[in-house]
């Protein structure tokens, strides 16, 4: 249980600081407005009390939106704080 929190706190440490470096390094200051990125990492949070139906709801939601735009689903990672279930991180990658 201990391995599983320590990756997922990895995973999300190393994406913020990957999201920081790019932001304050100007790398999407030369893309126009109908530029996407090729890959995309959504968060989709879990809201207490409703976790059930609520969560799959969200992820079927989020997934047509990205199909909608030519991204296909890639990877989804659960992330857990305390043991308690906060959301995903929903990985889309576009051909």
């Amino acid at each position: 249980m201990k391995s599983r929190l320590s990756i997922a706190v990895l995973i999300v440490l190393t994406m913020c600081l990957v999201g920081g470096s790019l932001v304050a390094s100007g790398a999407f200051a030369h893309a126009t407005s109908g530029d996407q990125p090729r890959t995309v990492t959504v968060f989709v949070d879990a809201t207490f009390g409703m976790r059930k139906n609520h969560m799959a709801r969200k992820l079927t939601k989020s997934e047509a939106e990205y199909a909608a735009k030519g991204y296909r689903f890639a990877q989804m990672v659960a992330y857990n704080e305390n043991g308690d279930l906060e959301g995903f991180f929903v990985t889309y990658v576009r051909d």
